[in-house]
């Protein structure tokens, strides 16, 4: 019975080895992957056996001539053969000779010279080897290249010896130029000879780039199909990649075929992650925090405003990359020394407290660990019970510090805004490789920052060193060191085909988030998916747009069913479109990532390049299944509950078909069926009811007479036109009327045109007057929306003027009138619908809001509305950040007496509070764009951007908090101080004379 074999087992993962280290040859492992694992572990104790194997390469070996002296032969190792010249980026034809798995294959190049080496290093070995006596057995080290006589063939090739057995009467030989291995008795493995020639291993092993294995090991079926797929076949094999052990990275099918996984690399957190992490840091701070301070009144200073087109002199504080970078004015260096010393005083004189905590997103004191200074820090998450990241609001590094290393601020330090400007360079995608080289461009100099616009919380800007001679674009610098291509401009006609691909929703019955851009009616309705990067690409594309549709252009021609870059009017941004007909002068577009149509001059049209499409179209056309008109048509009503239920709010969608017309979705708004409510109110019938044309309404029978409903132009708009006010101008705004900090009006401070009006009013009292009787009968079955225009009786003097619904109720409704400001309750029938000729000239009341409503909830809890009126009637200034088309979106301060303070902060502030302070807090739905419109001309616009489209917004009305007052006939509101008051007295003064001076007219 022949003796057992010892089992050897791995030193790393305990299976069954096969290999020993080739420097002390002690330790048993694997695989070369688990001796790399360990060796951080080993090369402790690790000492080399013998002086020959210095290499840190463990298939290296050495050689030994059958004719020198036979008791000191010459050892051959892998380190004394020739090296494979094989360079990264090489193409070559191969075959395989063997495969183990995706990590361990060896290739037989298809070359001319390899084939020709093999065959001398054959026919030599078998011409040295033939008669060679093997009574005595030679012992080989490990590491050594010998000639090895094959078991199948009796044939003599060049291997190298893996491992000894335990008895030293065999090992493991690999075949250096087949790949193959198997076990030899020593006596059929000789030193090679001096006369073979050095050619380097013919077999190349190789393993997949890029992939690795979905377990720990790969599958018996992954390898067996790989092997199939490859095996006899000549393969072009791209080489990417050289490992220290001579081993050549490929890329291969594997991952295609879901046998393996694709080896991420400085990839982004997934939301889940995030999640995880802020939880695991919620916990770290709540552990220890009962009774503590945890400061969390201190919030972080408000950072400085930047206009679009400013430019002045920073200095780089902090460089990631050529897209995160964080820089400082130096006009404020000496406001910022002066707070470092009041920081350092301030620190002294307060010890460390173990009973301060300060709570993730709040403002302190932190001590920087390289300098031990103070600085303001805000409060980023606990890593542990004891440890604190923070990130320094003032330079825009962050760090993690002990508790102890943090102290509370005071109010005063805290006036202050934050002095840390983040930036990204414009126009451009840059490589990963370039930061050294921005480094070094940006340290230690003061530029010239330029901002050239924004994306999310970042001013895109242009970096010129004016120091320098000539003065240095860094953007330039960098494109012509190779770290970035220039933008294709216009004026270059593309060489690559245009390819679009086009947004798609699951089909499989999965849900998605959907935000609705585009409103025709509830069988047509245009959506975008609900994906924060994709909105953060198309922010991006917008500014390339520009930057691509301002450059100089040759004549375009315009052709049907190719997409292009089109200049919308409404805002003069640039956007995509598809082209749909072409005429002489105009062509009708389909803006691609909105789903609105419009006409435009086709010099206002420009080429468009691949790169501008690798975005897919975003809009996807949708119809709302499971509920069809009540009649042949949608009503004005039912769109109008339509709009509402899914204007500005995440909506749940599932695909339940897909036709022609788009996806049918059943769409959930709030955790309500939007079709289900439709039908509930009225507004629709199922889609497995019959049509049931009911007898036509008063209403109807006075259409057929030429009467109001004959008029498709007249309504209760709620897109009607507000004035814009001028960016940037700080003025007193004379409040008219609140509803809460995402809706308040004010009166125009533009003066009124006195004529105009005087003409409005007439036209006015002709329409209601003839028209009034006719719709009084069905008035209150056609309910205004809240933010809708109409036409009002006033109660003192029975006179109609133009109005806006504040509130509408079941029997009465509340309304501001438009050019005078005062507000009143009327019954439905003093109010009309009002034709939209009538709305060309603009109110005098102004649709505001407080800037940021991208952070306001769609329901305002009543505290922080009586919260906003409350300060609004104690005198404010208000400064213009931007109008979104349709509203004017203000940063309003206190005055002088209460402070200056924010309101803007102060209302969010509130609203925080009372979140924490509800059981269970609605949540807050962020709008996705400005002005919220479902307008089927309203594309939707990046944050902080004017609509390229008309106006169109529902307002939330039907859920906001009104408010109203009873006053009597030219009453003010309640929110209007003195000077408010003489102000709107003196407007409807100038006013009712120029309707008296009318009425004479009239007379005569």
């Amino acid at each position: 019975m022949p003796p057992l074999r010892k089992v050897n087992f791995c030193n790393f993962c305990g299976q069954q080895a096969n290999f020993r280290c080739m420097r002390c040859k002690k330790t048993f492992y694997c695989s070369v992957v688990c001796q790399s694992e360990d060796w951080r572990a080993h090369r402790h104790i690790c000492k080399a056996s013998t002086p020959h194997i210095t290499s840190r390469r463990p298939c290296y070996l050495i050689a030994i001539s059958l004719h020198g002296d036979a008791s000191t032969p010459q050892r051959v190792y892998l380190r004394d053969l020739e090296m494979t010249t094989l360079a990264k980026g090489t193409e070559i034809q191969a075959t395989v000779l063997e495969l183990h798995s995706p990590s361990k294959f060896f290739l037989l190049a298809q070359s001319p010279e390899v084939l020709d080496a093999l065959h001398q290093i054959t026919t030599e070995l078998q011409k040295t080897y033939s008669g060679c006596s093997s009574v005595t057995a030679y012992t080989p080290n490990l590491g050594e290249v010998c000639a090895v006589q094959f078991s199948h063939d009796l044939n003599w090739y060049r291997g190298l010896v893996q491992s000894m057995a335990a008895d030293q009467k065999t090992a493991s030989i690999l075949y250096i130029d087949f790949g193959n291995e198997e076990d030899v008795p020593l006596n059929r493995i000789q030193p090679l000879a001096t006369n073979i020639k050095r050619a380097p291993p013919c077999a190349l092993r190789c393993c997949v780039a890029r992939v690795v294995p979905p377990s720990d090991t790969w599958t018996g079926e992954c390898c067996i199909v790989l092997r199939q797929a490859v095996t006899g076949k000549n393969l072009t094999v791209s080489v990417v990649g050289l490992l220290e052990s001579d081993h050549v990275h490929l890329s291969t099918f594997l991952i295609e075929c879901g046998y393996a996984l694709e080896e991420e690399t400085n990839v982004k957190p997934t939301k889940q992650e995030i999640n995880a992490l802020e939880n695991a840091s919620l916990e770290n701070f709540k552990r220890l925090s009962n009774g503590k301070d945890d400061n969390t009144w201190a919030q972080p200073p408000e950072p400085l405003t930047q206009a679009l087109g400013d430019s002045f002199s920073v200095v780089v504080t902090h460089l990631q990359s050529p897209l995160d970078i964080i820089c400082q004015k130096v006009e404020n260096a000496s406001v910022i020394q002066e707070l470092q010393l009041k920081l350092r005083e301030h620190c002294l004189q307060l010890p460390a407290s173990q009973n301060f905590r300060p709570a993730p997103g709040t403002a302190c004191c932190a001590q920087f660990s390289e300098d031990n200074q103070w600085y303001r820090a805000k409060v980023l998450a606990y890593s542990s019970e004891e440890r604190v990241c923070v990130g320094y609001i003032d330079f825009g590094n962050s760090e993690e510090v002990d508790l102890a290393c943090l102290r509370p601020l005071s109010t005063s330090l805290l006036a202050l805004p934050m002095q840390a400007i983040p930036c990204a360079l414009a126009g451009e995608s840059w490589s990963e490789a370039c930061v050294l080289a921005m480094q070094s461009i940006v340290s230690n100099r003061i530029l010239c920052v330029k901002i050239m616009g924004g994306r999310e919380d970042k001013a895109l800007v242009s970096l010129i060193d004016e120091a320098s001679d000539p003065q240095a674009n860094v953007a330039e610098v960098l494109i012509s060191a190779g770290y970035a291509a220039p933008s294709t401009s216009c004026n270059q006609p593309a060489e690559q085909p245009l390819v679009w691909s086009c947004a798609e929703l699951p089909t499989d019955g999965q849900t998605v988030a959907l935000l609705v851009s585009v409103v025709e009616n509830p069988e047509e309705f245009y959506c975008r998916i609900h994906n924060p990067k994709d909105h953060e690409m198309l922010i991006e594309l917008g500014a390339q747009l520009k930057q691509h549709c301002k450059a100089d252009a040759p004549p375009f021609s315009p052709k049907a069913g190719e997409p292009c870059c089109a200049m919308f009017s409404g805002d003069g941004a640039w956007y995509r479109v598809m082209v749909k007909e072409v005429f002489e002068e105009h062509a009708s577009v389909y803006y691609v990532d909105y789903g609105n149509n419009s006409w435009v001059l086709k010099s206002d049209l420009r080429a468009i390049t691949p790169r501008l499409l690798k975005l897919p179209f975003q809009a996807v056309r949708c119809w709302l299944a499971g509920v069809l008109p009540r009649g042949l048509e949608w009503s004005k009503e039912a769109l109008l509950w339509f709009q509402t239920l899914v204007d500005g709010r995440q909506l749940s969608a599932r695909v339940l078909s897909v036709t022609d017309r788009g996806y049918g979705v059943e769409l959930e708004s709030n955790g309500q069926s939007v079709a289900a409510t439709l039908i509930s109110e009225q507004q629709g019938r199922s889609s497995t009811q019959a049509v049931q044309l009911s007898v036509p309404t008063p209403r109807e029978t006075h259409a057929t007479t030429g009467t109001l409903a004959k008029n498709p132009e007249t309504s209760f708009p709620v897109d009607w036109k507000t004035v814009e006010l001028p960016l940037n101008q700080t003025f007193e705004p004379c409040v008219a009327a609140v509803i809460s900090p995402s809706l308040f009006y004010i009166l125009s401070p533009s003066q009124v045109d006195v004529k105009k009006l005087q003409q409005l009013m007439m036209e006015l009292a002709t329409y209601c007057n003839s028209n009034q009787a006719s719709y009084s009968s069905s008035a209150v079955q056609n309910k205004p929306a809240p933010a809708a225009a109409c036409c009002t009786q006033f109660s003192a003097d029975n006179n109609w003027y133009r109005a806006v619904v504040l509130e509408a109720e079941e029997n009465e409704v509340s309304v501001i009138y438009a050019d005078y400001g005062n507000t009143e309750k009327v019954p439905y029938s003093r109010i009309m619908p009002i034709p939209l000729h009538l709305l060309e000239l603009p109110f005098q009341i102004t649709r505001c809001a407080l800037s940021g409503k991208e952070h306001f909830p769609a329901v305002w809890p009543v505290e922080v509305v009586e919260l906003f009126k409350s300060l609004l009637s104690e005198g404010v200034l208000a400064t213009v950040q931007s109008f979104d088309g349709s509203t004017n979106l203000l940063s309003v301060t206190l005055s002088t007496e209460r402070g200056r303070g924010q309101l803007n902060a102060m209302i969010l502030d509130g609203l925080q509070a009372q979140t924490r302070h509800l059981p269970s807090p609605t949540p807050t739905l962020k709008a996705d764009h400005p002005n919220n419109s479902t307008s089927s001309t309203t594309p939707v616009a990046a944050p902080d951007q004017p609509q390229p489209a008309s106006v169109t917004e529902t307002y939330k009305g039907l859920e906001s908090t009104t408010f109203t007052t009873s006053s009597p006939a030219m009453a003010l509101g309640p929110t209007q101080t003195p000077q408010q008051k003489d102000k709107v007295g003196k407007l409807q003064t100038q006013l009712m004379v120029g309707q008296i001076i009318t009425h004479v007219q009239i007379r005569i």
